[in-house]
């Protein structure tokens, strides 16, 4: 069964992109832990820049996620975490330029901190591969 994309809406409350309230789907799971912007030596990539870090957060989860066998058409649900609401504008424009067309479900959470003071934003996702 491919993926059924339950109600879709056009967000309102940051860079224009349609999201879905709910997705039903079959397949294998992937399960990946909150990416932030750090790529896979370790090297924080955009400090003090939410977007870039959003951007390698990004980058991260499609090197995932083709890893399990999929692609990013096959994310279903990102939760976001920002450490300032000001940052929404320039991680949500990253997301919806690496996520354009997938409309995934999404929750935004802004938290006092992350795991680092230097990130600034972290993404969670999980996917579904038909």
């Amino acid at each position: 069964m491919p993926k059924q994309h339950i109600h879709k809406y056009e967000t309102r409350y940051h860079a224009k992109a349609i999201y879905s309230k709910a997705i039903r789907a079959s397949g294998d799971f992937v399960f990946m832990q909150g990416q932030v912007g750090v790529d896979l030596d370790g090297n924080l990539i955009g400090p003090g820049d939410p977007g870039l870090q959003a951007h390698q957060a990004c980058r991260n989860i499609k090197q995932f996620i083709e890893e399990a066998g999929g692609t990013l058409a096959d994310i279903c649900k990102l939760t976001v975490y920002v450490t300032d609401i000001s940052y929404r504008p320039a991680v949500y424009a990253a997301i919806n330029e690496w996520f354009e067309g997938v409309h995934h479900c999404s929750t935004g959470v802004v938290v006092q901190g992350l795991a680092d003071p230097s990130l600034l934003v972290e993404i969670d996702a999980m996917g579904v591969i038909g």
